[in-house]
């Protein structure tokens, strides 16, 4: 296990603003808006924010003030932050996200998790953070032979608490993360205390074949998001079967990987038309910073593929029976834009999705939230904080 630090070579600063100053874009429909994906508008005013204000030097120096380290499991060298509450009995706490989302979605909630008492906490709020870059992602190293789907990301990061002589500890997730978490609670039971999820229903079971009109896809509980959302899941079906025919553009274009990636921004976030209402410049290029320094468009979007090919082509579970149920107490905060709301006008109720997660996870929590997205600890830092606070306030009652 070694310390790490990020330093990108000033040869790749030099290159990214060449590559942005050489910029060409697609023409737009004048009324096009997000309708058809990144509006051009928007896309143009951040790129020439990225060309000539933003600083990354400034957040790789913020970035570098958080513990950091890598170690290889499987095969793979693993980036993680891991930063220690210095109360000696602080809850681990195992923090996931997905794609196109990196560690820099928990930033803002690591003093409040770590510290609480300077965040309006209580000293038993104390956790110790560990929040990994997947496979692929970010400064992780990336796998050089198939087979990298989520059930062995799960099992990579059971060896990583493990490794860190963690013998009792919690699991959040969102996106991935969720469903990934969802498996390390199933897979090392003995040692995870506690389960909390950004949305339980965001790791269904396959859907059931429609009979009906083909036309209308079929449902099955906790899908009703994805299934009204279904024209916005294009990216999936091509990160799911020739990720590497779109990563070769997110490779060589920084403006097609901002495109890419801040279209999902935009479309999953809860802002009511102004994505930098709740998210600045500087966060979302950030974001798509990781990806492009690290050139890991590609490498990243072949989760996808290899969720799919693990599981025959279905919805990607992270249950591998239909029996399968975590046995943890489970903590739940639904967020209402955890997908494009816009797409999805009736929205599972909050009573139908408790039902849903009851079927699957030992629910002891369940937090119907007035607002966020698909990132809510990014988003909205202070309510994941308090749900994280109160789910645990209840697991501490319960386990000794």
């Amino acid at each position: 296990m070694m310390p790490f630090k990020i330093r990108v070579p000033d040869a790749v600063l030099t290159d990214l603003k060449r590559r942005l100053s050489q910029a060409r874009f697609a023409d737009e429909f004048p009324d096009a808006g997000w309708d058809y994906g990144t509006n051009l508008a928007y896309l143009k005013r951040i790129v020439d924010y990225w060309r000539d204000r933003y600083d990354w030097r400034a957040q790789e120096r913020r970035l570098n003030e958080l513990d950091q380290f890598t170690t290889n499991i499987d095969g793979v060298d693993i980036h993680f932050i891991h930063q220690r509450s210095k109360n000696p009995n602080a809850i681990p706490l195992l923090l996931l996200n997905g794609w196109p989302s990196s560690v820099i979605e928990y930033e803002k909630v690591i003093g409040p998790l770590t510290d609480p008492v300077a965040h309006g906490g209580r000293a038993e709020d104390s956790f110790h953070v560990v929040i990994p870059s997947m496979p692929g992602f970010g400064f992780s190293g990336k796998p050089t032979q198939r087979g990298y789907n989520p059930e062995r990301i799960a099992r990579i990061w059971v060896q990583l608490m493990a490794r860190l002589g963690y013998t009792r500890y919690a699991a959040h997730g969102s996106d991935w993360g969720n469903g990934i978490a969802t498996r390390v609670a199933l897979d090392d039971s003995s040692h995870v205390i506690a389960l909390h999820l950004a949305g339980c229903g965001a790791a269904p079971a396959a859907p059931v074949a429609n009979s009906g009109n083909p036309t209308r896809p079929a449902s099955a509980p906790g899908l009703n998001s994805a299934v009204n959302s279904a024209h916005n899941l294009g990216y999936q079906e091509i990160q799911s079967t020739k990720p590497q025919t779109l990563g070769q553009g997110l490779s060589d274009s920084p403006v097609g990987l901002a495109s890419w990636i801040i279209e999902k921004w935009y479309g999953w976030s809860d802002h009511n038309g102004d994505l930098e209402k709740i998210f600045t410049k500087d966060e979302l290029l950030t974001n798509v910073m990781i990806y492009w320094v690290t050139n890991s468009g590609a490498s990243s979007a072949r989760i996808y593929y290899e969720s799919r090919h693990m599981n025959g082509g279905l919805a990607p579970t992270p249950f591998p029976r239909p029996e399968d149920r975590v046995s943890v107490p489970t903590g739940c905060g639904s967020f209402p834009s955890q997908y494009d709301r816009r797409a999805d006008p009736v929205n599972t109720s909050s009573v139908e999705a408790r039902k849903a997660a009851e079927a699957r996870y030992n629910v002891v929590h369940f937090t119907t939230m007035p607002r966020g997205g698909h990132f809510p600890a990014f988003e909205q830092p202070k309510l994941w904080v308090d749900d994280i606070r109160a789910f645990f306030t209840v697991v501490r009652k319960n386990v000794r």
